[in-house]
């Protein structure tokens, strides 16, 4: 397949394939676009030979994304994203209102950080507030292209270029079934994975670094392990009894799990998030309210695991 058309895809041509992929066929992409089956289908050609390449695989009317399908498909939908964006904060900037504020979290910030933090700046906030939840490279990849105001994120994280408006440091916490065996008086010893399984996210540049390390120090390897991209899955797992869960006190604290005890670690753990921009100084007073929240936020969660009895019980 050819690039020889150098024409550019179309906001309503990229709309009509990410509507195919997300429904799963021509038909059901007509049918959600309002548009004809047949002028979906021409626009998936016509997109295909701009960008040189198969975007779909075909067996009769069955259609499904290619490799290179599926990552072109996220890039569309951060395209049509960004547009949408930009739409929104040219109608602020002719009404004279306050833009947007767009943020960009990991989803341990997402979930345990992110709504309590606008939550205490609500009667500030502008009227559209986005939040995409993404890794932490994405993060910093928002910042500097300048798609985002704030980011969050859990260290270590590449900030060249960025200015960190605020850092917080405390420890990983062990979080067991409430009411089973590990769900006793005494801090957690790393030494329970020799015959335990360990439930954890699996970054081995982040939180998985410093516990590999950890359990190094301690000669332990662990006997099974429940590895996933989420805290919330190693808690929910902690949860089930499937295997006890180490995990951060954002999660922990921000998104309480019932049937959990969150626990301390025994050698503690260190970790540490931040607030990041690609430039504080262009931060209107709304913004920097949200920093002041951040920081508030943080503090309590600190707070509570240092003054983590033995054993806390999950609300």
């Amino acid at each position: 397949m050819s690039t020889k058309n150098n024409e550019r895809p179309d906001i309503r041509t990229l709309e009509a394939f990410t509507a195919v992929v997300s429904c799963g066929s021509m038909t059901g992409a007509a049918q959600m676009l309002q548009i004809s089956q047949p002028a979906v289908t021409r626009m998936i050609r016509v997109l295909e030979n701009q960008v040189g390449f198969n975007l779909f695989e075909r067996n009769g009317p069955k259609i499904s994304p290619t490799d290179k399908g599926m990552l072109f498909f996220e890039e569309s939908r951060r395209v049509i994203a960004n547009l949408t964006h930009l739409t929104n904060r040219a109608h602020a900037i002719r009404d004279g209102r306050i833009a947007a504020i767009d943020i960009v979290a990991t989803p341990t910030m997402s979930a345990g950080l992110v709504a309590s933090i606008l939550a205490r700046v609500k009667n500030v906030l502008p009227d559209f507030v986005h939040v995409e939840t993404t890794s932490a490279e994405r993060v910093v990849h928002a910042l500097r292209q300048r798609t985002a105001d704030l980011g969050f994120s859990a260290f270590p994280l590449e900030h060249e270029r960025l200015e960190c408006l605020e850092r917080f440091e405390s420890t990983l916490v062990a979080l067991v079934q409430e009411g089973g065996p590990h769900d006793i008086p005494e801090p957690l010893s790393l030494t329970v994975f020799a015959k335990e399984r360990l439930a954890t996210v699996g970054n081995s540049y982040r939180i998985r670094h410093a516990i590999n390390r950890s359990l190094d120090d301690q000669g332990v390897t662990p006997a099974y392990e429940f590895v996933t991209n989420s805290s919330i899955n190693a808690a929910m797992a902690a949860r089930a009894g499937l295997g006890i869960g180490i995990c951060d006190p954002v999660t922990a604290y921000g998104v309480p799990i019932s049937g959990v005890s969150i626990r301390p670690i025994a050698k503690p753990i260190p970790y540490s998030w931040g607030l990041f921009a690609a430039d504080a100084k262009i931060l209107g007073d709304q913004l920097n309210l949200v920093t002041e929240a951040f920081a508030i936020e943080s503090k309590e969660i600190i707070r509570k695991v240092e003054g983590l009895p033995v054993c806390w019980k999950s609300s």
